[in-house]
């Protein structure tokens, strides 16, 4: 236990007249799991030593029943005020799971599985992988019928307007969030901007980079958590889900990264044609090498793969190119800019567990490296548009087209699966090849409608 650390998170709980604590952690599909607590046992010595026990049997890739026992650590570096919840007497510490009889670092934990990325980073010779996601969802109105979803009723039409940083009083959601921002820069998180996406319904907040795969995947947890809650406190619907409407644009999950050795960017040549360094060129090669087996960790939904099609932005194909908005690795306009030059992975969505997807990209990029994966030559060219001859001249191949094809590439990767390590690999590869059986079998509406008279 830090003590400092627990020191300055009591203190805090004292100054904002704190009454109830809320412990989150995740599990291993990145579900908020929530236990809240008298504030007086935080303002004790002994949870941040000992945790909270819980059912690990009750969560979704931890345990079976027989060893079902474990415990949870609150964070204290974590602790935040909840000024904006019920009256403002909450907080919110990020909990670390551990076994109940030694109280070490549970290896299916997430957070710890983040935190072995970013020792594989240290131990590279790095001090950091910066991080920076970019959070689009969509928001319904909670009073409104299910139909209102369809293309045919529509607020804002997208053939008009394009929904791409559509004004009010087209946006009639930016109210919503700028309350969302401002919440967010109180607890520390770094808003860049917000707008409207191309949706119709679609909205994207962007933030500044994080210090690494932990706090990133704190983070994105929290931008969750917080959508949902201050959505439901104003009778809307906050989702996640890579593609809730058929016909419209689906919701990703871009991550900006960027290695940073003494203080300066590892990423950052100022003599190469598009400003990578050879390191950077690596590190993409990595990430390009392992994109079918990380797509089964970044897109972990059979939704995802509606998201993944031609035509919305979203990248079907592995290559890179620069301001390629088409490519699965993209060099933002932005880059090499001031020496500093990240790179944007573009496939990932948000229904992933942020922890193991930014585990996940970081092990296949540093892989890269180790490896010295050459990328290949950039793309700038419109790769929806290329057919089947002129992608082999690029050598160019597809991502997976199904969950079913992404958890196939898991298990060739030894990569990707040491990211995971052997027990949440296990457990999210079974998890997921189940949920694939189940919507094997399930019968659509769309297939009624098409089949019912054949």
């Amino acid at each position: 236990m830090h003590r400092t650390a627990v020191a300055e998170a009591q203190q805090t709980l004292r100054e904002h007249d704190i009454r109830w604590v809320q412990g989150h952690f995740v599990d291993l599909l990145g579900t908020l799991r929530s236990v809240s607590m008298p504030v007086q046992q935080y303002l004790a010595d002994e949870i941040w030593e000992q945790g909270v026990g819980f059912d690990g049997s009750s969560v979704h890739g931890f345990s079976e029943v027989e060893q079902s026992d474990m415990v949870a650590i609150p964070d204290p570096e974590t602790l935040q005020p909840l000024p904006w919840l019920y009256g403002g007497d909450r907080a919110r510490v990020v909990m670390d799971v551990a076994t109940v009889d030694t109280r070490q670092p549970f290896s299916g934990d997430p957070r710890h599985i983040a935190r072995r990325s970013r020792q594989l980073v240290r131990d590279s010779g790095y001090d950091a992988v910066e991080m920076s996601p970019e959070f689009e969802f969509h928001v319904f109105p909670a009073h409104e019928p299910d139909d209102t979803i369809e293309p045919g009723r529509r607020r804002l039409d997208p053939a008009e307007m394009e929904g791409y940083f559509a004004p009010v009083p087209f946006d009639d959601r930016e109210p919503f969030r700028n309350h969302l921002s401002e919440a967010l820069e109180a607890a520390d998180v770094p808003v860049k901007y917000h707008h409207h996406e191309g949706g119709t319904w679609q909205h994207e907040i962007e933030i500044h980079p994080l210090q690494d795969p932990v706090q990133a995947g704190d983070t994105a947890v929290y931008f969750k958590f917080l959508a949902r809650a201050l959505g439901a406190m104003q009778n809307l619907h906050v989702t996640f889900m890579p593609k809730p409407v058929t016909g419209d644009a689906g919701s990703g999950m871009h991550v900006h990264m960027e290695l940073i050795r003494d203080n300066t960017s590892a990423f950052y040549d100022p003599d190469d044609d598009h400003h990578l360094s050879q390191e950077a060129r690596y590190f993409i090669g990595g990430l390009l090498d392992h994109a079918p087996g990380l797509t089964a960790v970044t897109d972990p939904t059979v939704n995802s793969y509606k998201r993944l099609v031609p035509h919305y932005e979203a990248p079907i194909h592995v290559a890179w190119g620069s301001y390629n908005r088409s490519s699965l690795v993209r060099i933002p306009h932005h880059a090499g800019k001031q020496q500093t030059m990240d790179i944007e992975v573009r496939h990932p969505d948000a229904s992933c567990n942020p922890y193991l997807a930014f585990a996940a990209l970081v092990h296949a990029g540093m892989d890269g490296i180790h490896s010295k994966t050459e990328p290949g030559p950039a793309v700038d060219k419109n790769i929806y548009a290329m057919d089947g001859a002129a992608l082999r001249q690029h050598g160019i191949a597809r991502l997976p087209a199904t969950l079913d094809e992404a958890l196939e590439a898991l298990q060739s990767d030894d990569v990707v699966r040491e990211a995971l390590g052997e027990h949440a690999y296990a457990a999210f590869l079974a998890i997921k090849q189940r949920e694939c059986d189940a919507y094997a079998e399930h019968v659509t509406a769309w297939e009624r409608d098409r089949y019912f008279n054949v």
